[in-house]
């Protein structure tokens, strides 16, 4: 803990003391009602880190379906049936005894379901009076509102999207265009978007998309189309919970009289470089005989062998007018051997075979794993150093790798936490991923899960052989 923590953690202990009935010298104050900011503070110190009780990205995997984070932790508190006992309220305003909470907190609470929380490392008799005291006072003083990780009242609201905003006709394409959408929790970069295509005016079926665009993107050509010929569009914005907006936008375009069946000309791909697990590829952007430059996208093809792509089926594609493109979270010390094609918004594929290559480095648990343990497994009294849950503390490169290789999981002992070289058969992995053949309990962390990319490091450095590093 460095010297700001420290303090901060002091000053919080002398307010809770305070709250409790004493000052620091032990004399009898009465005891004073809790404010909110210290009770959050209990929350955000003991309970919403780690994933564990935090985020409505997927409420599912959610502590009990609790979020304790700032703006939904009174919504999800006061007055909410408990997901354990649901003849208890959460928070009963006024009434502490009567709040699972307190029962859930308290390890001596004979009507608690499951483990007292939280894991490993109970509160401490000034937290439980601060928290005590804020419901006795009427459990006031925090955000309103609608507790997302509610069943059923999760993310449901759709994107903002005004619909196709342009439709322009070229030999065999026709490009769509319109302004990003917006939406209440997945950033517009993340946002895809469905096109829904018909011959004739009115005529597109909803219930399943032509075409689906990459997210973020602000444009999508379609190509191989026939000469002459009428289109309707109407395209719709999806966030990352799948909720779509219901615009009905409608826009048409006509293919002129010809075809365009020539290629754009590209260099091919200009440098691959390496950067830990991750391989960066750039290149010249490719020209074409209709195409604007800005509407070519690249497809990109990855062996691991030189002369080992196969082009009947792109590795990755990039968003239109790309120059440059991040493949990440490879294994580690391995050669990637890349080849990068440009295709035309009719379709058309240039077929250079220029070819680069590029070698990830060794995985490290040191620089590259514990970051993603530290900031994802370590708050909130899940796997930190102080009474672990499970007995694996996870707060260190040290601590980590002694409580994870070779070690037998607690839930499954047949089977260790990390299996040097096999991550698919280390717990470890099955409880990121939420799947296994020995899988018990929830998804871990709870509430966020990581990301494909992190887990893809992780899984990395297994399959380097776990090192010490």
């Amino acid at each position: 803990m460095n010297a700001r923590a420290r303090l901060a953690a002091g000053r919080l202990l002398l307010g809770l003391l305070t709250m409790a009935g004493c000052d620091s010298g032990g004399n009898d104050r009465g005891t004073v009602p809790a404010v909110y900011a210290d009770v959050q503070q209990i929350f955000d110190m003991r309970c919403a880190g780690g994933s564990c009780h935090v985020g409505v990205q997927n409420p599912a995997l959610l502590g009990g379906g609790l979020d304790l984070s700032a703006s939904q932790a009174a919504p999800c508190l006061i007055g909410k049936p408990s997901s354990q006992v649901s003849t208890w309220q959460r928070v009963q305003q006024g009434a502490p005894a009567q709040s699972y909470l307190m029962c859930k907190l308290d390890p001596t609470c004979s009507a608690q379901v499951g483990s007292p929380m939280p894991i490993g490392a109970p509160l401490t008799t000034a937290e439980l009076d601060a928290l005590r005291s804020w419901i006795a006072a009427g459990a006031t003083g925090g955000a309103t509102g609608a507790c997302l990780s509610d069943p059923g009242t999760g993310d449901q609201q759709a994107p903002t999207f005004a619909g196709v905003t342009s439709a322009m006709p070229a030999p065999s394409s026709i490009t769509l265009g319109w302004a990003a959408a917006s939406d209440n929790v997945t950033p517009a970069g993340e946002i895809s978007y469905l096109i829904y295509q018909a011959t004739q005016r009115g005529a597109q079926s909803f219930a399943s998309p032509t075409y689906t665009t990459l997210p973020g993107a602000t444009s999508y050509a379609i190509g191989m189309l026939p000469i002459n010929t009428q289109l309707f569009f109407v395209v719709r914005a999806r966030d990352a919970a799948g909720n779509i907006d219901a615009n009905k936008t409608e826009l048409s375009a006509t293919t002129p009289a010809m075809a365009d069946a020539q290629p754009p000309t590209f260099a091919g791909l200009g440098s691959a470089t390496a950067a830990s697990l991750d391989i960066t590829l750039s290149w010249a952007a490719g020209s074409d005989a209709v195409t604007p430059a800005g509407q070519l996208t690249y497809q990109i093809y990855q062996a691991t062998a030189m002369g080992g792509q196969v082009f009947t089926t792109p590795t990755y594609t990039t968003t239109a007018g790309a120059t440059s493109f991040v493949a990440r979270a490879l294994n580690p010390n391995t050669t990637y051997f890349f080849v990068v094609r440009a295709r035309d918004a009719a379709g058309n594929l240039d077929a250079n075979k220029v070819e680069r290559s590029a070698k990830t480095a060794n995985s490290s648990l040191s620089t590259q794993v514990q970051p993603i343990f530290t900031a994802a497994c370590t708050g909130g009294a899940c796997h930190g150093n102080r009474n672990p849950a499970l007995g694996l503390d996870l707060s260190s490169a040290a601590a980590s790798y002694a409580n994870l290789v070779g070690v037998a999981s607690s839930q499954c002992p047949t089977t260790q936490r990390v299996k040097t070289g096999a991550p698919d058969q280390s717990y470890l992995m099955w409880k990121l991923q939420g799947s296994g053949p020995c899988f018990s309990g929830s998804q871990m962390p709870k509430g966020q899960p990581l990301s494909a990319a992190d887990q893809g490091i992780i899984r990395s450095w297994i399959l380097a052989g776990a090192p010490n590093n």
